[in-house]
């Protein structure tokens, strides 16, 4: 409830997708700041408990729909305002720490990488194949065999997410992504960063580039 009550304030301001495609459509400005209407089936909250259960559970919409007893169509928008309202409101979070944070948080297990700022790795998400050639040839990764779409992910020692790249089409490398995604023009040379064997950056990066043995033996750091 905490995350909610920290975005309740501002979802007042939340375009509804409808309402700003009318508005477009008949060359009218959007309002922004009307309240929603009482007439409304479903409360803010339980819109947002709504696109929770379709973005963490993984729920289809027409099975939203019977749960919330609101029509199908109600739950595209639903979802679909949500996920714009979300991401531009988190997307203007600053995440990225600073390395006094980073050192203030430094596990034991990094005594001997002291001045590591972020740990870098990719993330795939399968997506549809598309019906143009040449995005096929963009968009499929040879090593999900699909098509997928790719994220470079950084993560401070502790665990903490401090960098989330846009997405790029899964036949993009990695060294490319970590030119493109920004998180170069963060680093200084007094910073280091760990990446797997196979993340090949060392010819492109500023900083110290960290590449540990196989740790898989070891066990698994604790939770705290």
């Amino acid at each position: 409830m905490a995350f909610w009550f920290s975005i309740e304030p501002t979802i007042y301001k939340m375009v509804r997708v409808t309402r700003a495609i009318s508005a477009a459509k008949r060359n009218e400005e959007v309002v922004t700041h009307a309240r929603p209407s009482t007439r409304q089936l479903l409360q803010p909250i339980d819109k947002f408990f709504l696109f929770l259960c379709f973005l963490s559970v993984g729920l289809k919409e027409r099975d939203l729909a019977n749960r919330f007893n609101v029509h199908q169509s109600t739950v595209s928008r639903i979802i679909a305002t949500w996920t714009s309202f979300l991401t531009t409101l988190l997307g203007s979070q600053c995440i990225w720490l600073t390395p006094a944070e980073v050192q203030a948080h430094l596990p034991e297990a990094f005594k001997d990488f002291p001045d590591t700022q972020v740990i870098l790795d990719c993330t795939e998400l399968r997506c549809q194949t598309p019906s143009s050639l040449l995005l096929q040839s963009e968009m499929y990764s040879t090593y999900k065999s699909h098509c997928t779409m790719k994220a470079l992910v950084g993560i401070a020692p502790h665990g903490a997410v401090t960098f989330v790249s846009s997405l790029y089409g899964g036949s993009v490398s990695d060294k490319e992504m970590f030119k493109q995604s920004g998180i170069a023009a963060l680093l200084t040379e007094n910073m280091a960063v760990m990446v797997d064997k196979g993340f090949l950056i060392s010819d492109c990066c500023k900083c110290k580039v960290y590449c540990p043995p196989f740790l898989s033996k070891q066990k698994q750091m604790p939770a705290y």
